[in-house]
């Protein structure tokens, strides 16, 4: 291990500082649901002309020691100001620097003051500068350093712990104080077996709890990255995505990167969605104060429900986030993947699944939590969705799924069966048909005389000779418009909706003609589309409005 005579650092520390020795170097920090660079954190670096690099394990505690650190920090936010400004000129993307800060720096100076000046000089926000502060900074004089926390967050500076967890008293400090964001120490990941992954997933709970944001630094596998953003941490930071790089190497990296920037407009954003607990067995109801005051702890369980984060942007949506039982839900419905359904969402008209389509424009409109049922390729399910974030031209919606199967929802089965069959007894017919393949594919229910015919001939031919035989003559050539097979798809699509309905006169059994409601509806979305044909009584009334409309306004009912 490198040593350094203590007193070498302290004779040329300010000459180092003043031949530009000392210097920031810049990691970045990634946004784990994107990828995208959220910020980096500078990192203070000696590259020595006599004795090489110096760690700043060797530099920081005799700075300390000597009372010079705070000028140390404040030339590290010199560099980041002069770095700032570059990105700034040449037109790249800003992002927030965060900078490490000693207990001692406020000891030795007014350091709101004298960052404050820093800024001014270079003309950079204090939004775009994030205060690191280790826990040992607070171990005593709370109400002192309460102060000037409170200072800097009116300043409008975000506030991180750093470290957490590397010392004794971190859940006395969590309580005493107000942060931001709690970056986890990096010894956590040192083995990532399975009690550190307990430990972290209930570091991740808590601070959801407590609302604060998370950051693990140290990632360097993508084991680790992949388990981060299983339990919900927000950033990351770590060799996996890049080593610590000095001002020029990180223009030149920013300029190069595939990983791209993040809009700072869009922190709040990110804010509300980080929010989401993804371990709690509720996620998309928020924790209150108010369960925790009436000492209702329901919300502190270990399983975990089905959820997904999908962002919308227009008509498309992007998958950031599913666990594994979202996927199994989606499956259930007859998806193998979800990322088989956000292709599909994408490449549909509005027309399909309208049910589904209103429900998550409702949640976007009102931000509250959306709950209905649906069925999909014969399965039941609830849907739920939430609109947890909204930024321009873009929302992120938290959604789960609750499909019934199994002996667990067995009797949610077999009244949903029951019940079904009682719902189809209220109609007089039901066919399944295919236009894509020109089929009858199944006469799934009549109570008329209809031949059997039908289902054995080709689409096209058995609605023709079923318009001959059933249907009257003056709706005859309105019912073949109505159904027929080779624009049902395009027409559906046209409407938003997923049925065609219309009145029409068939011939019941008795041989005399009744009119009765018509729908063809759209059950099955895929390459090829599945049809649901019915015929249902009307009531006394309904029957002698739609004549009376039909003799009235006979155009309402055509269907060219």
């Amino acid at each position: 291990m490198q040593h350094i005579d203590e007193q070498y650092i302290v004779n040329n520390f300010e000459s180092a500082l003043d031949k530009g020795y000392v210097k920031a170097y810049y990691q970045p920090v990634i946004r784990t649901l994107t990828e995208r660079i959220c910020s980096v954190e500078a990192l203070a670096r000696w590259q020595d002309p006599v004795v090489g690099l110096l760690s700043p394990f060797l530099f920081i505690n005799v700075l300390e020691k000597y009372h010079l650190i705070h000028k140390l920090d404040l030339a590290i936010l010199d560099n980041i100001c002069v770095t700032y400004n570059e990105m700034r000129n040449r037109g790249l993307p800003l992002h927030p620097f965060s900078i490490n800060l000693s207990r001692l720096d406020f000891d030795e100076i007014d350091m709101l003051d004298a960052i404050s000046k820093t800024l001014a000089k270079y003309d950079v926000p204090s939004t775009a500068i994030h205060i690191e502060i280790t826990e040992s900074v607070m171990l005593d004089n709370t109400a002192y350093f309460r102060r000037i926390f409170d200072s800097f967050h009116d300043a409008g500076f975000a506030i991180f712990m750093d470290d957490f967890g590397s010392g004794y008293s971190s859940l006395n400090v969590l309580k005493d104080y107000s942060f931001d964001v709690l970056k986890i120490d990096m010894r956590f990941l040192s083995d990532i077996g399975i009690r550190s992954k307990k430990i972290l997933a209930s570091v991740m709970n808590m601070a959801k709890a407590i609302g604060m944001h998370t950051l693990a630094e140290g990632v360097e596998t993508k084991e680790q990255m992949t388990f981060l953003r299983n339990i919900g941490c927000e950033m990351l930071q770590g060799f996996y995505y890049s080593k610590p790089m000095d001002g020029d190497l990180y223009i030149k990296y920013l300029s190069e990167s595939k990983l791209g920037v993040e809009d700072p407009a869009e922190n709040h954003y990110w804010n509300a969605v980080g929010q989401i607990n993804f371990l709690s067995p509720d996620p998309l109801n928020d924790l209150t104060n108010e369960q925790i005051e009436s000492g209702d702890y329901g919300f502190i369980r270990e399983n975990s429900t089905a959820l997904a984060l999908i962002e919308q942007r227009g008509e498309q949506v992007e998958l950031l986030y599913k666990n594994e039982a979202y996927e199994n839900g989606l499956q259930r419905i007859g998806f193998s993947s979800v990322d088989e359904l956000i292709k599909t969402i994408n490449e549909m008209d509005r027309g399909y699944y309208p049910d589904m389509i209103e429900q998550v424009d409702f949640s976007i409109k009102t931000g509250e939590l959306v709950k209905e049922d649906h069925l999909i390729n014969g399965v039941y399910f609830t849907y739920y969705t939430k609109c947890i974030a909204e930024t321009d031209g873009k929302a992120m919606l938290a959604a789960s799924i609750q499909t019934y199967g199994g002996d667990v929802d067995k009797s949610t089965n077999d009244l949903f069966e029951k019940y079904s069959r009682m719902l189809i007894d209220t109609y007089d017919h039901i066919s399944v048909m295919d236009p894509a393949k020109n089929t009858v594919i199944t006469r799934l229910y009549s109570k008329f005389g209809f031949s059997e015919e039908y289902t054995q001939l080709p689409l096209d031919e058995a609605i023709r000779r079923f318009a001959e035989n059933e249907v009257a003559e003056c709706d005859r050539e309105r019912f073949l418009q109505f159904m027929e097979p080779s624009t049902i798809r395009e027409r559906m699509n046209k409407t938003n909706h997923r049925y065609f309905q219309l009145p029409f006169q068939y011939r019941t059994q008795n041989g005399e003609y009744k009119m009765m409601d018509t729908k063809v509806i759209k059950v099955f979305m895929g390459p090829s589309d599945i049809y649901i044909f019915s015929i249902e009584a009307m009531s006394e009334q309904v029957y002698k409005a739609a004549e009376l409309l039909l003799n009235a306004h006979p155009e309402l009912f055509d269907f060219t």
